[in-house]
């Protein structure tokens, strides 16, 4: 039976599911590009402010918070996966904050980091809790496999093009996702 996607056209498949049991099905080196927001392990009964209302920062048994010793094992499960899936020439770009990214810095240890991009949030949530700066900012890494003679693609001039004719920095400023766009 033919696997059904999430969505699919002529060049593009994003695929739904568990990455743990997603990957393991997916053929070895098919893969151009990896876009992956993998759990921040911030559910643990906090609270968080969203449109001026207190909520809680659970999101699921996905999030919740665990040790740094699973953390790092979950982290280098996933990103091993990947590394299969991943053409020689592939990228994967992976979205955190500081409650996950460096733990999954270290499991890259396969990759070469082409770019920490940083992403700068515009409208971020306030700190209710006043005792901490206000989390503006998520890390973007984007890396590919650390194989010498692969190149990977990067399009400079429709980057430029895209920036009104300047070089694309590693920062970029947008405001948080919109719920719409959270939804699916």
């Amino acid at each position: 039976m033919r696997k059904k996607y999430y969505y699919e056209d002529k060049d593009f498949r994003l695929i739904q599911g568990d990455s743990l049991k997603v990957l393991k099905y997916i053929e070895a080196k098919s893969v151009d590009m990896i876009f992956a927001d993998p759990p921040y392990f911030l559910s643990n009964d906090g609270i968080s402010c969203s449109g001026g209302k207190m909520v809680s920062v659970n999101k699921g048994e996905w999030d919740k918070s665990i040790s740094v010793e699973e953390k790092h094992k979950f982290n280098r499960k996933w990103i091993k996966l990947c590394y299969q899936v991943l053409k020689d020439d592939g990228t994967i770009w992976i979205s955190g904050t500081m409650h996950n990214i460096y733990s999954i810095g270290m499991a890259l240890e396969r990759f070469k980091i082409i770019n920490n991009i940083t992403w700068k949030k515009l409208n971020p949530p306030p700190n209710i809790s006043c005792r901490f700066f206000v989390h503006s900012t998520e890390t973007i890494l984007w890396a590919k496999k650390n194989i010498k003679t692969a190149k990977h693609k990067f399009n400079y001039s429709l980057m430029r093009e895209l920036n009104g004719g300047k070089q694309m920095k590693d920062v970029w400023e947008t405001p948080l996702t919109k719920p719409s766009e959270k939804k699916y």
